[in-house]
């Protein structure tokens, strides 16, 4: 069972954003839409998504397993 579906994001130095989901569950595949074909780091049931600090709009986390799926929306804001 999937749950517990979280998106959060922080600006860092230099020029870089970092978005991450995690959730609860076994087995996770994560997707992230748009594709941006950015870099993707995947650990401790999270996965981290590396943008350039003037992206914004919306990003969608799809998480999946064998028994359920779920998502979540997030608006980024581009960073100061």
């Amino acid at each position: 069972q999937v749950s517990s579906v979280k998106v959060s994001y922080s600006c860092l130095s230099p020029g870089v954003m970092k978005v991450f989901c995690s959730a609860d569950g076994d087995n996770l595949r994560f997707n992230w839409t748009p594709d941006l074909n950015k870099t993707l780091q995947l650990e401790n049931r999270t996965s981290t998504l590396t943008l350039d600090k003037d992206h914004h709009g919306n990003v969608t986390c799809s998480v999946e397993n064998h028994v359920s799926r779920d998502h979540i929306t997030t608006e980024l804001h581009p960073c100061p």
